[in-house]
């Protein structure tokens, strides 16, 4: 009888120590970095074995000024100022799935994770005609859309009983973009033109931008090849 209370005793702590376990396999973090320039990126992750998880990165940024813009001036030719006082927005949703090396368990140590991101990107701005008696603007609006894969390589801490610390130290990443911009405006054949020569010099190096300009407004499209690089410095917290 005290052999069986004694097995009884044992069973239940193991079965105690697996839920214990099992309740400890979530992982919430937030990205530091982009904080800086008013993005907000939370992160999930779930070990589904010993050195194997699911992660998944929500990113949004409410519609503010072009951050850094005189790094992004390098990239995009922009004589008229067209983008001065643009706003912008982000939205992106990653789903990856992480392969730690070593014998520690899924939260710690090196890993590589392949990825797939969707990234929506708004904008807007506006078109200034300056004729001899008159000005005229051209309110632009519309979306970017990316979707793109790649591998990201990082390690991991654990800081504390509770506390991680994610370093994901480079994600390059590649795949397509397809985005509208918009302005509808009743244009005479002067205003027409003004406007094809302010967009005319307007390029950004990473897009294949094409313009039309015509009497009902201004559209830009852009569709082709898009890449990027995923970085992050996140603090977590494991329950």
């Amino acid at each position: 009888m005290k052999h069986h209370y004694l097995a009884t005793l044992i069973i239940g702590i193991l079965a105690m120590s697996g839920l214990k376990a099992q309740e400890n396999t979530n992982l919430i973090k937030l990205n530091l970095l982009p904080l800086a320039v008013g993005n907000v990126a939370f992160e999930y992750e779930k070990a589904i074995q010993q050195r194997l998880s699911l992660n998944a990165t929500l990113s949004l940024r409410p519609k503010s000024g072009l951050p850094f813009r005189s790094i992004w001036e390098s990239a995009i030719d922009d004589p008229s100022d067209i983008l001065g006082g643009a706003k912008f927005g982000a939205f992106s949703f990653t789903p990856e799935m992480r392969f730690y090396l070593g014998n520690n368990d899924a939260f710690r140590g090196f890993y590589f994770a392949p990825f797939v991101k969707y990234a929506r990107y708004s904008l807007n701005t506006i078109l200034s005609v300056e004729e001899p008696d008159y000005q005229k603007e051209v309110p632009i609006s519309g979306a970017l859309n990316a979707l793109t894969a790649g591998l990201a390589i990082g390690s991991q801490w654990r800081l504390g009983e509770h506390i991680y610390l994610d370093w994901r130290i480079i994600g390059p990443n590649y795949g397509f973009n397809n985005g509208t911009f918009e302005g509808k405006t009743q244009l005479n054949s002067d205003e027409q033109e003004e406007l094809r020569k302010q967009l005319e010099d307007f390029d950004i190096d990473v897009l294949d931008l094409k313009k039309e300009v015509d009497s009902e407004g201004v559209t830009l499209k852009t569709k082709g090849p898009f890449a990027g690089i995923r970085t992050a410095l996140s603090l977590g917290y494991r329950f």
